[in-house]
């Protein structure tokens, strides 16, 4: 199988932040806002939140179908570049019943993160498309970062 091959990002892009498993984000705001600064200062990528990115993590738990729903709407969009996961977790496999593999396949953008995320790896490789296994906005982009000059 040939696997299609998302546009890459570039200065100016944006991105949707997207939780699909556990919610960290508002456990740790601070950190997720060091992280989106970073894509923006670092790489010029604008940052833009999915409709539930945000929720605690009880209530994401309750909703898998609103987290496939935010992933598929970030696919959808046609101002949204690429897909960054928020953090990983362990129940995007949750998901999976909610997933709209010609919605991927028709709309491809970069899709990126780690761990439980890899779920949605497997969702982006049945749809024929390419991703990326690689950091998340709460962790590798909000943690410790050495500064090039």
């Amino acid at each position: 199988m040939k696997l299609i091959k998302p546009k890459k990002l570039k200065s100016g892009d944006t991105v949707a932040a997207v939780t699909l498993s556990w919610g960290g984000s508002a456990l740790y705001q601070h950190r997720y806002e060091i992280g989106k600064k970073r894509l923006k200062d670092f790489f010029g990528i604008n940052v833009v939140e999915s409709k539930h990115a945000m929720r605690d993590p009880e209530w994401l738990h309750a909703n898998p179908k609103a987290r496939a729903d935010d992933l598929m709407e970030a696919f959808c969009d046609p101002k949204i570049n690429g897909i960054f996961s928020i953090i990983g977790g362990d129940d995007s496999v949750r998901l999976l019943p909610y997933i709209d593999y010609e919605i991927i396949s028709n709309n491809p953008k970069i899709f990126l993160g780690f761990s439980d995320t890899t779920v949605t790896h497997f969702a982006c490789l049945k749809a024929g498309l390419s991703s990326f296994y690689g950091p998340a906005i709460l962790t590798a982009f909000a943690e410790n970062v050495i500064l090039m000059l």
